[in-house]
């Protein structure tokens, strides 16, 4: 990830009060998301060495509750479908901007909300 995107991410963690790893590989990535939850995952479509849809499914596979965003300079249908099926939620434009980023951001979190008061109703209505 660029400079600037990680920049705008910081800068976008200490105003909301999320917390932010940020890893240097993606094998530094797997290692991080076998051990600990994340409510959101971001991917880089541009690591040098690492095709963009195996580490979506390693990171899928390692963290299977997150929601993957995958950071691209571009997007089109195909690669939103793409991004689907290997287990991701979303496209993220690079260059990251602020209000871009915020609004992706903040809609994953209303779906993971959402899902979790879902997922309380069932379980309320099974015991019941």
């Amino acid at each position: 990830m660029s400079i600037d995107d990680s920049l705008s991410l910081r800068w976008l963690a200490e105003q909301h009060h999320w917390e932010l790893c940020l890893t240097q590989s993606p094998r530094d990535a797997f290692r991080l998301a076998s051990q600990s939850h994340f409510e959101i995952i971001l991917c880089d479509r541009n690591q040098p060495g690492y095709p963009w849809r195996e580490v979506m499914d390693r990171l899928a596979a390692c963290s299977p509750r997150s929601c993957i965003l995958l950071v691209s300079p571009v997007c089109d249908d195909d690669l939103w479908r793409s991004v689907l099926q290997h287990g991701g939620y979303d496209v993220l434009l690079r260059p990251l901007r602020e209000n871009s980023a915020l609004h992706a951001i903040q809609a994953v979190l209303r779906f993971i909300s959402w899902e979790t008061d879902i997922s309380a109703g069932l379980t309320a209505a099974v015991k019941k």
